[in-house]
């Protein structure tokens, strides 16, 4: 054979793989294709669950940062910081806030919400910004009985979407 003849095709060697194209994705069913729909009830809880649990860590922690502080500034006249009730309430609904408000704005979600595959938008699918995510963590921590508003929603929003226009999505 010489070297203008070429090889038949079953003797041709492969081509490289990352020359090969891409395998078709599998066809997706209207019902098994959940991505970008509404998220329903069930997760937003679990996910608001799991966010108020981060938050009494959070709090937790900061109770013993201050705690090693004062023992630091003055050891023998130590004794652990007992915040009343009242004051432990405002400090907690504080931390949620903020963390609501920083998570939805900088990455899209709580923690809860990426364990969960869910994404909170405005109504054109993207990010919120600071000042509706703002909004609407001062919403979702005065008034949490709004998130219920999903089980009777056609379209799985609740209260605090309904006023400001925004959805939690599912992002996987």
């Amino acid at each position: 054979m010489t070297a203008t003849e070429k090889r038949p095709a079953e003797t041709a060697p492969a081509p490289y793989p990352w020359r090969r194209p891409a395998p078709a994705p599998p066809e997706a069913h209207d019902d098994t294709d959940l991505r970008g729909g509404h998220a329903g009830l069930i997760s937003r809880v679990v996910a608001s669950v799991l966010d108020a649990l981060i938050v009494v860590l959070l709090v937790t922690s900061g109770w013993a940062v201050v705690a090693a502080a004062r023992f630091l500034v003055r050891p023998t006249h130590f004794s652990l910081p007992s915040p009343g009730g009242e004051a432990l309430l405002f400090i907690a609904l504080g931390v949620l806030a903020a963390y609501l408000a920083v998570t939805w704005a900088v990455v899209g979600g709580t923690y809860g919400d990426r364990l969960l595959g869910l994404r909170v938008v405005d109504r054109h699918g993207t990010r919120l910004h600071w000042g509706r995510c703002l909004l609407r963590a001062a919403l979702c921590t005065l008034v949490p009985i709004g998130l219920f508003w999903v089980g009777v929603s056609r379209d799985n929003l609740s209260v605090q979407d309904l006023l400001l226009r925004t959805s939690v999505v599912r992002d996987s």
